[in-house]
């Protein structure tokens, strides 16, 4: 089906790796007077062998280990643009369908054929697409940190959520896109879509140092959630694809204005007085996030 195609595609984009080199850290010792060896200061080999009169050999020269980096990670790209490139194509492309004709007859073909064979409805979307951005919040709970500390965690969530909808809902009231279903003028892009997609990219960006398997989880759901809003008819695949664009735009952006975003919230950091604490809440058939802000 192409519509499953189309999901495929934008899995194979995100799953795109950066691969680098990266030497082996092998640690350096320096000899005491004693003769007792220690590594809390760090010489080089010659300079060991120099000590006590000794020369230095020459030795084949090591291979250097291979890792897989992923664009984010302690000694990834110091450019952000290799992220971009993904969320940036997604929304080209949902532009794109606007106007070509082309491309609209695709949405309109791809519709058909869904509901050729989808007669039902299925609308595990409406909560799919909060289990992303829910899942970043039960690893931090269950011990399992990411990069960042949960303050900023929350920072960057509640401003992804802030730009995304903000993107969203202007666009919606601008375009005046007829739904699949004939039910409002409002389809593109994907709500649903977009929410499901904040929640996965943090995932990607919090997790992948750690796991793959937690990193890339959230763009299973995702992808689920938006094949759902095709299937059901509450959505054309371009609405879609625009949708998973702003999602992951929008966290890029929030990364991006992190530190502006610490320094109002932290004025006094330099200092070490802390002003947002945020703590999560477990009791007996309870959950919940606590917040508090001193002034």
């Amino acid at each position: 089906m192409k519509v499953i195609i189309v999901i495929l595609l934008m899995l194979g984009g995100i799953i795109s790796l950066y691969a680098q080199e990266k030497p082996l850290n092998i640690p350096k010792i320096k000899p005491l007077r004693d003769g007792v060896l220690s590594d809390s200061t760090l010489v080089s080999k010659s300079d060991f062998l120099r000590s006590y009169g000794g020369t230095l050999n020459p030795e084949p020269e090591r291979p250097s280990r291979i890792s897989v980096d992923f664009g984010i990670g302690e000694n990834s790209f110091k450019s952000t643009y290799p992220r971009l490139i993904i969320p940036v194509a997604f929304i080209t492309y949902g532009i794109m369908a606007q106007e070509s004709h082309a491309m609209k007859n695709l949405d309109k073909s791809t519709s058909h054929e869904v509901g050729e064979h989808f007669t039902h409805s299925i609308t595990y979307d409406n909560y799919l697409q909060f289990v992303p951005a829910l899942s970043v919040y039960g690893l931090n709970i269950a011990g399992i940190r990411g990069r960042h500390k949960l303050e900023d965690v929350t920072v960057v969530m509640v401003a992804s959520h802030i730009l995304m909808a903000g993107t969203v809902n202007v666009l919606k009231n601008t375009t005046n896109v007829l739904r699949p279903d004939d039910s409002s003028w409002n389809s593109f892009p994907s709500g649903h879509t977009a929410t499901s997609f904040v929640g996965a990219h943090m995932l990607f960006r919090e997790y992948i140092g750690i796991s793959p398997y937690m990193a890339f989880g959230g763009y299973l759901v995702s992808s689920a959630t938006g094949v759902l809003r095709v299937t059901n008819k509450r959505h054309w695949v371009s609405d879609v694809v625009m949708g998973a664009g702003i999602g992951m735009l929008s966290v890029e952006a929030a990364y991006f204005l992190l530190p502006v975003i610490n320094s109002v919230l932290y004025p006094n950091a330099s200092k070490g007085r802390n002003r947002l604490a945020v703590a999560p809440s477990i009791g007996e058939g309870e959950y919940g996030l606590g917040m508090a802000y001193v002034f």
